[in-house]
This record gives C-alpha cells, structure tokens and sequence, in this order.
C-alpha cells in the first residue's frame, strides 16, 4: 500500500473521530438511559446530523454543495450538542431512577475504559478492512461502476440534487443518501473518491462492528448496581457481535469443506440440493474454494429454487445476501450503506421500550395526562427517531418500514408489559406512528420529490413456487437460530405453557391470513390482463385446462383459474411445510411469553427492566421478515420473489444475531444446561462460519 493510502486512511478516521467528538454530548443526552449512553454510536448520530443538515441546507439552495456547507453543518451539530451538554445533569425525575452523572466530564473520566475498547475495537475494524481491501482495491465488477459513478456525481454537482452521472440533464433518481455521506467524510478527510470507494468500504465494516457492539452491550449490561460480572459477559459478547454480525459467514461455508473432501454420500449432497454442490462428492486434486476466485458466490445464493410444477428455476435465483459477503464483494449499495444504522435505529427502539416502561411509572407516581410524551427526553427523541427513520428511507427505502414497525413494535411492548394489556394500547401506537411518519416525510421531502423508481409502482404478488426447504433456511440463519430456539422453547417450559391458546391463535390467525392474501392477490392479478399472462403459462406447466379468457379485466374468469391452481399451491404447502412451522412456532411461544409476562404489568406491580421482551421482538421481527416472502412478495423489474427474500433476509440477520447473542447470556445465567449446550453449539457453527 502506497504512503500516501495510509495517510488518506489516517484522515478519514481523525474526520471520524472529529463527527464523533462533535456529536458525543448529544448522543449521551439522547442515550442516557443505556449503560454506555450510547458512546458506541456516536459516530453514526453525528455522521446522520452532519450529512443531514448539509443536504437539506444544499437542497434548499441556502449552501453550497462544497467543503464549507460540511462545515457549517458541523457547527450546527457543536451547538446542538452544547445545548444538550448543559442539560446532562441530574433532575429529580432521573435521580428517581437511576444515579446518573453530574457532567460530561465526569462520565467521560469514570468511563475511560469503557471510551478506550470502544474505540480501539473500531480502529481495529478500520485498520483490517483497509487492509483487506488493499488486496483487491480494483473498482470494477459487479454494481462497483454504478456506485462509484453516484459518489463521484455527488461530489462534483454543484448543488443538490446532484447530477445523474448516466443521463445528462437530470438529477440522480436514486435514494443516495449513504454517497452523500461518504463524499462528506471524503472532503473532511481530503481523500479523491478513488480511494474514498475503498475506505468507505472500510468505514461501514467498522461503523457496523462498532454498533453491534454497543447495542449487544446495553442489552446484556443494563447498569445500575449489575455485578462485575455481568459488565464482563457484556462485554465479551459485544466484541464477538461485533465480528459475528459483520464478518461471519453462513454455514454453506463449511457445507463446501465438506464436499470437496468427500464427507457424505452422494445421496445426502443430492438430497441437500444446493446448486454447485448437488453433485457426487470427491476429493479433488484442489478443492473448489481454492481454485474458484468466486466460490464464496454460492454462500448468498443457497435457496434452490422450484416452480409448482416441480422443474428448477434456471433463471435469477433468491438471494440471500449477509454482511460478511457484502463486505467481501466490496459493492457500496445502498443496503451495505444502511446497514450501520440499522443497528442504530434498533438502539433507538430499545430506547423507547425502556421510556414506555418508565413512563408507566412515573405516571403511577406524578399527576401526568396518559397522552403526554414519555419523559423529558422524549420530544428530542422523538424528533430523532423521525430523523433516523426517514434516514433510512433515504439510504435503503426497503428498510424503513422494518424499522418503523420495531420502534412501534418496542413502545407496544413496553406499554403492555408496563400495565398489561387493555384496548387503548392500539390507538396510542397509532398516534405514535403518525408522529413519526409524517415528520420523517417532512425533513426529507426534497428526496420524495424528485424520486422516481426505476420498478415502476411496486405491488404485492401471491409467491407461486414451492416453499423454502427448512434445510436451506437452516444453511442461511442456522448460527443464530440456534440459541434463539432454545431460548424461546426455553422460556416456554419454564412458564409452563401458559396462555398457549393466544399463542396458538394468532400463529393459526397469522397462516389464514397470508393465505387469504394469496388468494385474493391471486385472483386480483389473474383478472388483469398483464396478470393472465402470469397464470396462463402456470396453468399449462400444471396441465390445467382453463376457459378462454375473455378481454379486458376478468374478475370471474380470475376466480376460476386461481380455484384451479390452488390445489398445487396447497399441495406444495403441505409437502414442504417445516419452514412455514419453524416461523409460526417461535412466533406462537413468543406471543405466549409476552402474554404471561405482560398479565400482572399493573401500576400496582410494576415489571422488573429487563430487555427480554424487546429481544423476544426482535426474534417476532426476524420470523415475520423471512415468513412473509412464503407467500407474497413486493413485486419488482425481476418479477421475482427475489429482491424480496434479499432486502428482507438481510434485516432478519440483524435482528437473529443480536437476539441469538442476548440468549446465550439469558439461558448461562437463568438456564445452566440449556446455556452450556447453546454456547457450545453456536461458537462451534461460528467457528466454522469464520
């Protein structure tokens, strides 16, 4: 690596560190409920502000797409957190429930430690991605021309939008947000976008480590008089999140070992069914994964997919993508580009499972009107969850409904189980969306405006091919899925299965409803004309006889060949069903936990803080994401199931990685046996994984 990379590295993370100096005091007032008060994502908060207020204050034409509208931005963020530093300390509301610090000074010397591992694990990131990508610094292949063509046109527009560098006179149509940021550390750092590509590549491997950190951290360690030991478990689990979520692969890795020194009979590798690995297994003279550049390929592309008729599909394939091999590809999408903050926005939803809590609380105590926001912090936070919810539609619109639905999901939650569940619980969740919903609009409308998918209006469409095979799903997300069964299953026994029924109803509910779906998308899309097009040939490949289809929409003709596919589709249901299983059960146990857990939530008898029932959310979240696309999916230019299963399966790796590693802290401590045998499961398949 040339002298003058090394330097430019060096400024990207000293441009780093400044963002995260800036934002520190900010991010500890939002934060202050955590144990760390969310040192680990000081970077993300200042980095979202900064590229924030230098965008709209560019897209409204007050500054200059230059390095002096970062600087004002910056500035802007320095006050921001002056503000929130003469506000950090102590009132009597918080002395109430915790011991909080005096002043910033104060916790910064009390917490050195805690500063010094945080920052030494992401400058350990940085330094090894830089490092890896002085390997193969190329940017070509792959979406890499695209990319680096965005980042380019960003940083030489002189104004925003920017300039669409593929099609002369237009602004990008794109949501760009993440090149945005990127140019902003660029020009702070003084870096050419040649090597920004590469070092923003570096920045988002540490960004994303460093996050899943911090938020594994505070989940595990949720302070006050916690033992030693407890800080030490967190500790150690948060530094394996930060190489398990970001790094790890999944264990189609180890599936290849095994093939190519001929472990397993054929008929096993046959009835595995994963393309490249389907064949006889032999030992080769050199194995696949040493003499194919591209053999890791196969990792993200597992699902083996079948239409009803039972013949392969030969075209696009599912993908499922995952950190690990985002960052190896090197592509700086915008799903690689959000994905840091994915960990932020969880965070930001813990945050408001604990102040529902609170809140319930202080409202037993304190004459407080029940529609009143939560707490002093909450107006700022509500704010800034608006801001980082629109953030996100803004790097990666798949994502943002996800994360909307886990904020609202973390205030319903910590509601319930505060006071139990009654019907008001609903409404007041929908007043909270709206008030995120429509601010998150309103900050970032300059982007809606001007934003013309490329897709087309997406749609939902009825999933017509056979189900994922569990043995597939298994390859995918067996790592996490592995402690989170156990603990979930767990959890079940040790309540004894009470309130099965409401477990059992809404997983049964569930199922009826995505099949009733089906059938009306199913039917919706058949009595169009384009839709016709779709069943017509599906009928013939089932060798179906249907009537002749008149012109126009055909609303009774629709209904007659969805009755006429639908045994197929039941038939291939039936005869693969143990993934769909899998997926209700745990979201079966997790409803009936939360019920038990949320009975006796009264003023009376207010529920210890424990982070159990946002993490059983997050394991909720995950089985949703990765049922859904069973049976629709968001219909797209691939006309496929298949971007559905990639933006989806994506969020599900979060959301199973931080649970999976909560679980093994939960079941060591409350479950000996069950924690021994998950430990050693999930570091065994990590092992591999790596």
């Amino acid at each position: 690596m040339p002298l003058s990379d090394i330097f430019a590295a060096i400024r990207w993370w000293a441009a780093l560190m400044i963002i995260g100096a800036a934002a520190t005091p900010f991010t500890l007032y939002l934060f202050r409920r955590l144990p760390d008060r969310g040192y680990a994502f000081v970077k993300l908060v200042g980095l979202l502000i900064v590229s924030y207020l230098f965008w709209i204050l560019g897209s409204l034409g007050i500054v200059g797409n230059n390095l002096g509208g970062i600087l004002l931005a910056l500035l802007i963020l320095v006050g921001l957190s002056y503000w929130a530093a003469k506000r950090l300390a102590p009132s009597d509301y918080e002395t109430n429930l915790q011991s909080p610090i005096s002043s910033l000074q104060t916790w910064l010397n009390t917490n050195k430690n805690q500063i010094l591992i945080t920052e030494l694990l992401f400058a350990t990131l940085f330094i090894l991605w830089v490092w890896v990508r002085a390997q193969n610094p190329a940017i070509t292949a792959t979406e890499k021309p695209m990319e680096f063509a965005f980042l380019n046109g960003i940083g030489r527009s002189p104004a925003f939008p920017p300039v669409d560098p593929w099609l002369s006179g237009f602004a990008i149509s794109y949501y760009y947000f993440g090149y945005v940021m990127v140019s902003v550390i660029a020009r702070l750092a003084v870096v050419a976008e040649p090597i920004a590509f590469n070092l923003g590549i570096a920045w988002l491997v540490a960004g994303t480590g460093t996050a899943a950190f911090g938020l594994v951290y505070n989940l595990i360690h949720r302070g006050g008089t916690e033992s030693a030991e407890k800080k030490r478990s967190a500790l150690i689990l948060g530094l394996v999140a930060a190489i398990a979520l970001p790094l790890a692969g999944n264990l189609e890795v180890g599936l290849e070992v095994l093939h190519a020194n001929d472990v397993g009979s054929d008929q096993f590798w046959q009835w595995l069914d994963v393309r490249d690995l389907n064949g006889p297994a032999e030992i080769a003279e050199s194995p696949r994964y040493q003499t194919s550049g591209w053999w890791w390929w196969r990792s993200s592309r597992v699902i083996h997919e079948y239409h009803l008729s039972g013949r392969p599909e030969e075209g696009l394939e599912p993908i499922a993508e995952f950190p690990g091999f985002s960052f190896a590809l090197g592509d700086m999408h915008p799903h690689v580009l959000a994905l840091p903050f994915a960990f932020l926005s969880l965070a930001v939803a813990y945050l408001w499972y604990m102040e529902t809590r609170d809140w319930r609380l202080e409202i037993r105590d304190r004459a407080f009107s029940i529609s009143s926001l939560p707490s002093p912090v909450s107006k700022p936070l509500l704010l800034f969850t608006a801001l980082l919810l629109g953030g996100l539609s803004f790097l990666n619109t798949w994502d943002v409904l996800i994360h909307l639905f886990i904020v609202l999901g973390a205030f319903l939650v910590g509601r319930w189980q505060a006071q139990g569940w009654d019907k008001s619980l609903l409404p007041e969740t929908g007043k909270l969306a709206i008030w995120l919903i429509f601010p998150a609009i309103i900050l970032y409308l300059p982007f809606y405006l001007g934003f013309r998918s490329q897709a087309g209006a997406p749609y939902l469409l009825p999933m017509l091919m056979r189900p994922t095979r569990l043995a597939h799903f298994l390859i995918i997300f067996g790592i996490p899925l592995f402690s989170v069964t156990i603990l979930v299953v767990g959890l079940a026994v040790k309540r004894r299965f009470r309130f099965w029924r409401v477990g059992v109803v809404t997983a049964v509910s569930l199922l009826l409803a995505l099949l009733l779906l089906m059938l009306f998308l199913g039917w919706i899309i058949a009595a169009s004309p384009e839709g016709a097009g779709r069943i017509i040939p599906l009928a013939d490949e089932l060798g179906l006889t249907l009537p002749v289809r008149p012109e126009g929409l055909a609303f009774g003709w629709g209904m007659t060949a969805v009755f006429a596919i639908l045994p197929a589709v039941i038939q291939a249901k039936l005869a693969y069903p143990a993934t769909t299983l899998l997926l209700l059960g745990l979201l079966a146990l997790i409803i009936m936990t939360l019920a038990n857990d949320g009975k006796e939530g009264a003023p009376a008898h207010p529920p210890a803080r424990s982070p159990l029932p946002f993490v059983l959310l997050l394991i909720a979240a995950g089985a949703l994401l990765t049922l859904g696309p069973e049976f629709v999916y968001l219909r797209d230019n691939f006309g496929m199931r298949l971007n559905t299963i990639f933006k989806f399966y994506y969020q599900a790796w979060v959301m199973f990685g931080v649970a999976a590693l909560f679980a093994l802290d939960y079941l060591w401590r409350e479950m000996k046996a069950a924690g021994f045998v998950a430990a050693i499961g999930y570091g065994f398949a990590l092992a591999v994984a790596l």
